[in-house]
């Protein structure tokens, strides 16, 4: 009786403890090439620009590179949804079966390198045109905002809810001691 009970404890155990894979993405591509706008009435603000004209020169710049970008995402619209619904639908098969991965890398590479290389020359641009107005604080400032705006268009992990939160080693060790209390 007592070895069913303990084959069935580890066996539960083993159970509770099996990982799944984790959830597929939601694909968004419009993020993967790199189209995002600009806040236009943001950007000062954060870079510090004081002066009304350096303002007037910034904000028609971040204009020009929104309605270029606008553009961009308009002509290539269809085919950026299209990519978004057939990664998501196809996304689950694509693990399992490596000739279908192929085939959607391939896919997506075809559609997106050639939007994401036509942003990031108007992103170049943009950097050419503030680098010569902007002091060198407020550009790197820019550089700096650039960067976390592109790093939020990355798509983010899930979190694994069902691990447990990560202990306290120090305290396990101590016998939950706090620090010169010694109760």
């Amino acid at each position: 009786m007592k070895k069913i009970v303990i084959i069935l404890l580890v066996f539960q155990s083993f159970l509770l403890n099996a990982q799944e894979p984790p959830k597929m993405l939601k694909y968004n591509a419009k993020n993967a090439a790199n189209i995002f706008y600009y806040q236009i009435d943001e950007i000062p603000k954060k870079i510090k620009i004081k002066s009304e004209d350096l303002k007037k020169i910034t904000i028609k710049e971040l204009r020009t590179y929104n309605s270029k970008v606008k553009n961009i995402s308009f002509l290539n619209f269809q085919e950026l949804r299209d990519l978004e619904d057939l990664v998501n639908t196809v996304g689950e098969q694509s693990r399992t079966n490596i000739e279908l991965r192929r085939k959607l890398r391939k896919n997506i590479e075809m559609i997106i390198l050639p939007i994401r290389d036509s942003v990031a020359k108007f992103e170049e641009t943009i950097n050419s045109s503030f680098k010569t107005v902007l002091s060198k604080k407020q550009y790197k400032k820019w550089i700096k905002y650039q960067k976390n705006v592109k790093r939020e268009l990355l798509p983010k992990r899930p979190r694994n809810t069902s691990a447990r939160p990560p202990t306290n080693r120090m305290n396990r060790r101590r016998g939950g001691q706090r620090r010169g209390n010694g109760f």
